[in-house]
């Protein structure tokens, strides 16, 4: 059965009715599709895990691949990992950059906390709240840029898709570093080029 999709455009004059249309969507357990500060993310609340696991379902993407995790708060930061973010990296957020930490499990989590004004509003209303959120494509495929594409392929499958006005997102994906271990790993290139030698100097 698919599910009823509301489709909204985002723009500066409308972005407080756009937050409480997805606010209380995700506090219901829905899954949405929002833009990020980088790209479209695919997005529910990391405290729902029925929801998180019907991401898996729609992205097609295997288990075994955790989701990055948004926040909107250095305070979250401590119900994921007992690391701190390093000094040398505290400038980078909030930012395009996503950091891999020890998890408690002796894993690890990814976390990114944004500046986006679209995203700090969303934030407040939810309460400081975590928001699991990958990439909005089906796992292996192209990052889609463009509403169309958007509503392609999710309508039916979440119930809201909020588009920026002019349509199409072509920001780059977030820079990930791995500061899990003793050494630390830049694992993808993205909006950030981090001199990792300068860093750990």
């Amino acid at each position: 059965m698919k599910e009823k999709t509301n489709v909204l455009l985002l723009n500066e004059k409308n972005t407080s009715t756009v937050v409480k249309v997805v606010s209380s969507s995700l506090l219901k357990g829905n899954i949405c599709v929002i833009p990020t500060d980088t790209i479209y993310g695919i997005v529910a609340l990391d405290s729902y895990p029925e929801s998180v696991n019907r991401i898996y379902e729609i992205k097609k993407r295997p288990a075994v691949k955790p989701f990055i995790r948004l926040i909107g708060s250095l305070d979250n930061l401590s119900s994921y990992t007992e690391q701190e973010i390093p000094d040398p990296l505290r400038k980078y957020w909030p930012g395009p950059l996503t950091i891999i930490f020890r998890d408690f499990q002796h894993g690890t989590v990814s976390i990114r906390y944004p500046d986006d004004a679209f995203l700090h509003s969303l934030f407040r209303v939810l309460d400081y709240k975590v928001i699991v959120a990958p990439s909005a494509n089906i796992s292996g495929e192209d990052n889609i840029y463009e509403c169309s594409e958007l509503i392609e392929t999710f309508k039916g499958k979440v119930s809201t898709i909020v588009c920026l006005k002019t349509g199409r997102v072509k920001k780059e994906v977030s820079t990930i570093i791995d500061i899990s271990g003793p050494e630390w790993k830049i694992i993808r290139e993205g909006a950030l080029h981090i001199e990792l030698q300068i860093l750990q100097e």
